[in-house]
């Protein structure tokens, strides 16, 4: 087995930069004026001398910009200032979180480290947690806990939000456990922080979800047989994905939705499977249509954890990209497979087809002939010819793939692709930027320092220098 390379993107990241031009090669599209945002785990252990191991979703959040104008990019980092990241720096203290074997349970640790996006026109990062933490999108520093103007509760929810092309509304929900647990689906208009209740949806078997679906009438809540028992949740010992369990013969439910009154239709039964991210959904006569990045099972929630991550490689865990078919006059949903390559880290050309019938889609990979334990691909999935292109690098280690349009286009694969790219050979990160349409390199801007694997982000036509 070859040697592992990724391992240094699981290590801290310690400096903080400003606005630092990047050296570019190739040719960065003059056209492409506005700023990236990152969001991640940067901080594995409170020193370089700490054995302590976290899961890679507990790793202290990260802030990353880059500002593109007239072919330069300028990047800078900054750590949120939650109080996760107070406890580890003052105390030497993780949160425990969502799987950590050890640390601390902190009271509102507020380490939103998996997304970001507007709301109530505030640049926010994102966590499963309720809690949203505001920054500011110039200088990266954290402003303060994000509040909406409603009552609603929850203990969970995603941060996978939904932009409805529709009616320009944020859709989410939270989970609520209580002696009748349900999911609370909701929406917030643009320039507001109330949250309306579209529809309160009854569970008995409260499930753990990533991320869900959208179209242009319903909503779809897709419960997986990883399930929780709340009482469970009291143990201050145990991190959040320990109080759920694995239930395969429960099989997976589809709750849908529709969002113009409120109606839950009927629960439509698959075969059990798990997943992080949903890709797209979209409307056919009769039915739905739901692009999924699939899983067999739950195992690879325990494989995320760092101390496996930066281990020898173990057994492959691959992620189909299944197209499932829910027909409305039919209780069981069936599905087939799009893709022969692993594909995770789901994203399209969202602005132009959330929703809506869609032909690409573009997301990390992991090679089958050369496997590690971190994606080393990338990959651009033609969902309607089933065909598959893909970008490589020996010892290079993409993070999710962001699709800009180019100014005036009309094609639905016309602009860019964004990916921060792990260059373990030269142990830096540089931010790679491939034509969509062809998937061949146009240029990259060179990061003087590794940036630890992260998780999404976004793309904004405003420039924030």
């Amino acid at each position: 087995m070859s040697e592992q390379f990724f391992k240094l993107g699981f290590s801290n990241l310690d400096k903080e930069l400003s606005a630092v031009p990047l050296k570019t090669k190739g040719q960065i599209p003059t056209w492409l004026n506005g700023t990236l945002f990152r969001n991640g785990p940067a901080k594995f252990t409170a020193n370089d001398n700490s054995s302590w191991h976290t899961h890679w979703f507990d790793g202290l959040a990260m802030l990353h910009k880059f500002s593109f104008y007239e072919g330069n990019v300028l990047y800078s980092n900054r750590y949120l200032r939650s109080n996760a990241y107070y406890s580890t720096l003052e105390n030497g203290q993780f949160n425990i979180g969502f799987g950590s074997k050890g640390g601390t349970k902190i009271k509102n640790a507020n380490n939103t480290n998996i997304n970001v996006t507007i709301l109530d026109d505030r640049f926010v990062a994102l966590a499963e947690s309720p809690a949203i933490i505001e920054f500011n999108p110039v200088n990266l520093e954290t402003v303060e806990v994000f509040n909406f103007d409603d009552s609603l509760g929850g203990q969970l929810t995603t941060a996978h939000p939904h932009y409805d092309l529709q009616t320009k509304r944020y859709i989410n929900f939270t989970t609520e456990f209580g002696q009748a647990h349900q999911y609370h689906l909701y929406s917030v208009a643009a320039h507001r922080r109330k949250r309306e209740l579209i529809a309160s949806v009854p569970t008995d078997r409260p499930a753990y979800m990533h991320s869900f679906a959208n179209t242009e009438n319903y909503a779809i809540i897709t419960e997986f047989p990883l399930v929780i028992d709340p009482r469970d949740m009291g143990n201050e010992h145990k991190a959040l994905i320990e109080n759920f369990t694995w239930k395969p013969d429960q099989g997976t439910l589809f709750r849908v939705v529709r969002k113009s009154d409120g109606v839950i239709l009927k629960s439509f039964e698959a075969e059990a499977f798990f997943s992080f991210h949903h890709v797209n959904a979209f409307e056919i006569n009769g039915g739905l249509i739901l692009d999924i990045c699939a899983l067999e099972d739950d195992r690879t929630v325990n494989h995320l954890q760092v101390s496996n991550l930066k281990g020898e490689t173990g057994e492959p865990i691959f992620v189909q990209l299944r197209r499932y078919t829910v027909k409305f006059n039919s209780q069981n949903v069936s599905y087939e497979v799009l893709s022969p390559e692993s594909i995770d880290l789901p994203t399209i050309h969202y602005s132009r087809y959330s929703g809506r019938s869609y032909r690409y889609m573009y997301g990390i990979s992991t090679n089958r002939h050369h496997y590690e334990n971190y994606p080393n691909q990338l990959v651009k999935a033609d969902v309607q010819k089933g065909t598959t292109t893909i970008w490589r690098q020996d010892g290079c280690y993409p993070g999710e793939a962001l699709f800009v349009q180019r100014p005036n286009a009309t094609n639905e694969d016309d602009g860019v692709i964004l990916s921060v790219i792990m260059d373990g050979h030269n142990s830096h990160s540089f931010l790679l930027v491939l034509d969509a349409q062809t998937f061949e390199e146009l240029g990259r801007a060179d990061v003087v320092n590794h940036i630890p694997f992260g998780f999404h982000g976004m793309f904004t036509g405003e420039q924030y220098m």
